[in-house]
């Protein structure tokens, strides 16, 4: 079955550069479309022993694992939007899994939907 492995991003704001079917910034209607471009500078951040820090931000890192289907910025947008106003989504391939990026406005939005979407899968309904 496909989960949502949820996790913080070491990101408070994400860097979208274009708006297509992989990354969206609902903030800001005025960047170009291009469907292709995505943004591979993002790395979580590391503490002392190398293990990714557990900070709270108000950017979501999801795992998508046991895809069915194929995940776009809409459907993210669906079910993220549930937990509070989403601001900007990038999804991204990562040693061959698909991950996306999801920004709200604050940590507690953040927080809950970590909380509420954590192992359930992205089209349960």
């Amino acid at each position: 079955s496909c989960n949502l492995r949820m996790s913080y991003s070491a990101h408070t704001d994400l860097n979208i550069k274009f708006q297509s079917h992989r990354s969206r910034d609902y903030t800001n209607p005025y960047l170009p479309v291009n469907h292709t471009a995505m943004d591979g500078s993002m790395q979580p951040a590391l503490g002392a022993d190398g293990k990714k820090v557990e900070t709270q931000s108000n950017v979501l890192l999801a795992l998508i694992e046991n895809m069915q289907y194929a995940v776009t910025v809409d459907v993210l947008h669906t079910v993220f939007s549930a937990y509070g106003t989403v601001q900007k989504i990038a999804i991204f391939e990562k040693n061959g899994s698909t991950q996306a990026l999801i920004q709200y406005s604050d940590i507690p939005t953040a927080a809950m939907a970590k909380e509420a979407l954590e192992g359930h899968c992205i089209y349960d309904g």
